[in-house]
């Protein structure tokens, strides 16, 4: 499971990774064709890199899950790391919580994107629907990512160390 946990972790960043670059790509040539008489850019780069930047932040939020690196509350983390027990109770709790978050966004975006028909204004071969779908692959994956966190937090041994 730890390796599945790492796969996800990697796979995730390095995707949002080449969105990213790609929205600064897509915004900096965008700036140079409108210096070019004639051209005068694309008519879809601000909806594109703002697509592109939602849906890199939503993908990263599989390796955030699948790392557990998620925000925590200091009190609750101090108070549970004193006892063992207390602590994977803890991390499975969280853990459990958040596949059930995720798994509502999935349901929801699942929703959300077969409802949507209406037209994207400057990116016209695209429906909303297309758009709003990331919701349902980065949920489903980010709920995966939670149970993996889930199962990895029960194998470990109770010294800190992670069971094989």
């Amino acid at each position: 499971m730890k390796k599945l946990q790492n796969a996800l972790d990697k796979g995730s960043t390095v995707v949002a990774a080449v969105m990213c670059a790609a929205m600064m790509i897509i915004l900096f040539a965008n700036v140079v064709l409108r210096l070019i008489p004639g051209i005068g850019g694309f008519k879809w780069y601000m909806e594109g890199g703002q697509y592109i930047n939602v849906w890199s932040m939503l993908i990263v939020g599989i390796c955030i899950t699948a790392k557990g690196t998620h925000l925590h509350v200091e009190l609750v983390d101090a108070v549970a790391a004193k006892n063992p027990i207390l602590k994977k109770l803890h991390k499975v709790a969280t853990s459990l919580f958040i596949f059930l978050f995720y798994v509502m966004v999935t349901y929801s975006g699942y929703q959300l994107s077969t409802r949507a028909k209406q037209a994207v204004s400057t990116m016209p071969q695209f429906k909303m629907g297309q758009v709003y779908v990331i919701f349902v692959i980065a949920g489903a994956i980010c709920a995966l990512s939670a149970l993996v966190n889930m199962v990895v937090a029960v194998a470990e041994k109770e010294e800190g160390g992670a069971a094989k």
